[in-house]
């Protein structure tokens, strides 16, 4: 559904034979030559049935009246078992439809700015690709997880929210090696930066039983997984050496998340138990190895 904004500000091309890609030729040192800054009332580029966006391809009848492809499909069928043959709704009568070329080559000059334009996202795209840009956007925000915190930005700014608002300290990790990190069992989060810059969370959930311990990557869309990661704790003594009880867990595919709503516990945690924490420090020692699956 397009958004019910009555007016809204896009970009039309004068010439309606533009590159394929939705791209214009930019002028140099300039605004591209061919490209006029309008304003259009939205209602227009909705189809006269299901009021959804329209995009090629677009059909009309013998009056005009235009509609996306499905409401024509759907048209047809109606009309077929009922034995009224091919009809318009609008027009209630029995009619023909064809491509509308013209109103197809409009929806394609037609480029609107990112709804993630605030988030550093300076990308115009073809209006009826509006919906699938922004679901892959990588400038979509993510989100703080800590209580009563509203901030929400691109991931850099996110990273630079964690430490200069909450102090949160990240741990720098490589891919398919090793960290071993120290845990305060009252600490929820752990900040985790890949060498590409990635961020995880190991969230520490503090329960009756002990510490619930997960990880997810925080990035903007929920997308297919593309790491594992292995979490284990030992039981430590004063000292720092390990002895005794050993915990493990494998994470085959870590989740990702916006933290729009907070971190989810999640299918995969290792459940820690109080007396595995650090008989002077009460903190917990964890390693966590995160590995990049391979593509």
């Amino acid at each position: 559904m397009a958004e019910g904004v009555a007016c809204k500000r896009i970009k039309v091309e004068k010439e309606l034979g533009a590159g394929q890609d939705g791209t214009a030729t930019a002028a140099e040192g300039g605004m591209p030559e061919n490209e006029i800054s309008v304003k259009i009332d939205s209602e227009v580029l909705r189809c006269r049935i299901c009021l959804d966006s329209l995009k090629p391809p677009v059909f009309k009848c013998e009056a005009g009246h235009v509609l996306c492809s499905v409401c024509m499909e759907k048209l047809r069928e109606v009309g077929c078992a009922l034995r009224l043959g091919i009809f318009c709704n609008l027009c209630c009568k029995n009619t023909s439809y064809s491509r509308c070329i013209e109103v197809e080559q409009f929806l394609d000059a037609i480029k609107v700015p990112c709804s993630n334009e605030t988030y550093g996202c300076n990308e115009f795209i073809i209006y009826h690709q509006k919906e699938k840009h922004e679901s892959e956007c990588t400038h979509a925000p993510c989100y703080c997880p800590e209580n009563d915190c509203t901030f929400k930005g691109a991931t850099c700014c996110l990273l630079d929210h964690f430490v200069t608002v909450h102090g949160w300290s990240p741990s720098n990790f490589s891919y398919n090696k090793p960290l071993k990190i120290s845990v305060a069992r009252e600490h929820q989060f752990m900040l985790l930066v890949g060498e590409d810059q990635s961020m995880f969370l190991l969230t520490n959930t503090l329960t009756d039983i002990g510490n619930a311990l997960t990880t997810v990557c925080v990035r903007p869309h929920e997308s297919e997984p593309n790491c594992s990661c292995n979490i284990s704790a030992a039981h430590v003594v004063a000292g720092g050496k390990a002895e005794g009880r050993l915990l493990f867990l494998k994470d085959p595919l870590v989740s990702s998340s916006s933290l729009l709503g907070g971190v989810q516990l999640g299918s995969f945690f290792l459940l820690v138990p109080s007396e595995l924490a650090d008989s002077s420090s009460g903190e917990l020692t964890v390693h966590i190895r995160i590995d990049r699956l391979a593509p």
